[in-house]
């Protein structure tokens, strides 16, 4: 759907979304890939879904992940971290709080 909707345009830079209706781990509700525009500029492409972790779609709501976008000062970077509250508030949980794998954590060059 998105190269319908977004591949032709020549200023969109970064796409975010979610929702691909697969149950599953981690690692099957996120997503990050750069494709080619039309014009020949990258387009980011992130993916987050994590409703269905913590007990599926009955559960509690996905844990409490979040993703934490810090947009850098040198205009291009932006950093990409995924971060539970939910974790991160008990002393018991706190060091479950921070996912650190190459999907959970990277820096997009948005040019």
């Amino acid at each position: 759907m998105w190269k319908k909707l977004v591949e032709p345009s020549s200023n969109i830079l970064l796409v975010i979304c979610g929702h691909t209706g697969k149950p599953g781990d981690f690692e099957d509700s996120v997503a990050y890939l750069i494709d080619k525009n039309k014009v020949g500029k990258n387009v980011h492409q992130m993916m987050f879904n994590i409703q269905i972790l913590g007990g599926g779609w009955e559960g509690n709501g996905g844990d409490g992940w979040l993703r934490i976008l810090e947009f850098m000062p040198d205009g291009k970077t932006v950093k990409v971290k995924t971060y539970s509250p939910l974790f991160g508030i008990s002393p018991s949980t706190k060091h479950l709080a921070h996912r650190t794998g190459t999907y959970d954590q990277f820096d997009m060059i948005i040019e």
